[in-house]
């Protein structure tokens, strides 16, 4: 199951997923409501975890089957610093606790890093964007603000970049493979992967072992 801030960020999730762990294709489902858990404070993020849980539960019941594992997005909205693991773990703790199977996605700064990670991708979707030198090959945590470089440095020749083009740039670096030779690192990206492969390996087998 998978929830996230917004149609775009679950669209293109959905894309990662289903290409990381093929096991997943044809089994992913959404729940629709705005995740915000990163800020809440202790007692209101128990209150929202509860809340997610037993919306993912109920659309689990109405789709007949087992709740295997439930990925949930959000934007970090800051480069990565020393903070990142212990905001990232509060919430995973809060997810584990009520749903026993969660990940939690916080990406630094925000999904659009990502992208600075697949030049050939926005080359390959729109042939006038190209990632300029200073961009590659590096931390794109550390980048501040990856949206807009893409809509200002990225996009600048041809048509801008828009948030809406997210999901369709995912789906370009999987087609072209290059979603598996990323030109720099970022390490929500990394523990994106890292989170896939566990739940591949051990959640969704598990679940077909009881089934």
């Amino acid at each position: 199951m998978l929830a996230g801030e917004d149609s775009n960020d679950r669209k293109s999730l959905r894309i990662l997923l289903e290409e990381l762990c093929p096991q997943m294709r044809g089994r992913i489902v959404e729940i629709n409501d705005k995740v915000r858990l990163r800020d809440a404070t202790q007692g209101t993020l128990a209150a929202r975890v509860d809340v997610l849980a037993k919306k993912a539960r109920a659309r689990a019941s109405r789709e007949n089957a087992e709740l295997a594992c439930v990925f949930v997005h959000e934007d970090l909205d800051r480069t990565d610093g020393d903070n990142y693991n212990t905001v990232r773990l509060r919430v995973q703790k809060a997810l584990i606790d009520a749903l026993g199977s969660a990940h939690y996605v916080l990406s630094v700064e925000e999904m659009e890093a990502w992208l600075l990670l697949f030049p050939d991708a926005l080359a390959g979707m729109v042939s006038s964007w190209k990632v300029p030198a200073q961009y590659r090959n590096r931390d794109t945590g550390s980048i501040a603000d990856p949206k807009k470089v893409l809509m200002r440095s990225v996009s600048k020749s041809g048509r801008p970049y828009r948030e809406s083009d997210a999901p369709a740039l995912f789906d370009k670096a999987v087609a072209l493979g290059c979603v598996h030779k990323p030109v720099g690192t970022n390490r929500s990206w990394s523990q994106l992967r890292t989170d896939v492969s566990d739940c591949c390996q051990q959640h969704i087998p598990k679940m077909r072992r009881s089934s």
